[in-house]
């Protein structure tokens, strides 16, 4: 399960674009510009479950987990969306 403290890591890593929103943090991935993945982090307890991470991130969750970890890198990241055709 992912929490706020790793959703946060994993923002950092990717350099997103914060934004507040009511009951959540937006964080928005760009390359080159353009919106490529944006993800919610929940205001709510630390504990709270962030398991849409993955899904909204277009990876699966051993790739999260990875990108959290530190064996995939932003550069690896956005080569596995260039790889699913998800930057247009």
């Amino acid at each position: 399960m992912f929490t706020q403290d790793n959703a946060e890591a994993i923002a950092k890593k990717l350099k997103c674009v914060m934004r507040d929103g009511r009951a959540h943090r937006h964080a928005d991935v760009f390359e080159s510009g353009k919106l490529v993945a944006t993800f919610g982090i929940r205001r709510a307890s630390k504990e709270v479950g962030h398991g849409h991470i993955p899904r909204e991130l277009h990876i699966t969750q051993k790739q999260c987990r990875e990108l959290h970890d530190c064996s995939l890198s932003r550069e690896q990241y956005v080569e596995l969306l260039r790889e699913k055709n998800l930057l247009g």
